[in-house]
């Protein structure tokens, strides 16, 4: 079960994927073109999951749909429908 910064549980779960060897030394060598300082905006951020979190910004998540149904047993998926 996934929640929302508020803490509210949402109806849905999600799976994190990593990196690691050779894509993860090209990501960390030659794929990131900015580092930036964010901690002005992390501050804000906070300040906002402790109101309504109407204010808040959060990352545009998409579903990724698995139509593969030998997948979908292997991941221990449900079906999705919109």
């Amino acid at each position: 079960m996934d929640y929302h910064p508020s803490g509210a549980k949402l109806e849905r779960r999600a799976i994190q994927l990593g990196l690691r060897g050779q894509i993860l030394a090209s990501y960390a060598k030659n794929w990131i073109v900015k580092i930036e300082d964010i901690s002005e905006f992390v501050h804000q951020q906070r300040q906002n999951i402790k109101s309504d979190c109407t204010a808040l910004i959060t990352p545009r998540e998409t579903v990724y749909s698995v139509i593969d149904i030998e997948i979908q047993q292997k991941l221990g998926l449900s079906v999705f429908t919109e």
